[in-house]
């Protein structure tokens, strides 16, 4: 017995792997690179938080359904990953002050949406694109209680996380 993909799936297939293929470079290089863990953070989450956005628009495209939570999600991310991009040199200070608050609930928004959106029939990468933006968001808003080595460490543990669930799923949906 055989089905035939849709090209949408297809697509959403590659989108799941890229996703994946980044979310699981960038963990890594925040693991190898410790010296300068502070300031490529900042970036790595930007980035992050663009392309996942920019996933997230896209999949409009693809799929109709739950249109609204997948503008929301893709707004959100690409407005959290151009604000940090903006500001590379101030990157580290990124944490403090109001615009490290603002990104921590950017991030915790992204993540309840995306776990509505999990419920809604997102299925088990929405859900688990949801748990790691909110956890990433709570992480910037508490950035005080943790070292910044034990901040980084699970911020790149959370890619990584991320990373194979996104290269799973990919390949599990082929």
């Amino acid at each position: 017995m055989t089905t035939e993909t849709a090209s949408g799936e297809r697509v959403i297939n590659y989108a799941f792997l890229l996703g994946g293929i980044t979310a699981l470079v960038f963990g890594i290089i925040l693991l190898v690179r410790r010296e300068e863990a502070l300031a490529l953070l900042m970036v790595v989450l930007g980035l992050w938080w663009l392309i996942q956005g920019a996933f997230m628009l896209f999949a409009v495209l693809i799929d109709q359904e739950d249109v609204g939570w997948k503008l929301a999600i893709g707004a959100l991310g690409l407005i959290a990953g151009i604000l940090v991009l903006l500001n590379p040199g101030d990157a580290a200070d990124l944490f403090k002050g109001a615009i490290g608050v603002t990104l921590g609930i950017i991030g915790i928004l992204i993540g309840i949406a995306a776990l509505v959106g999990a419920f809604r029939g997102g299925g088990f990468g929405a859900a688990v694109f949801g748990l790691v933006s909110f956890a990433i968001g709570l992480l910037v808003l508490l950035n005080g209680q943790f070292t910044t080595e034990l901040l980084v460490t699970l911020f790149a543990l959370l890619l990584i996380l991320d990373g194979v669930a996104g290269i799973y799923l990919a390949i599990k949906y082929k």
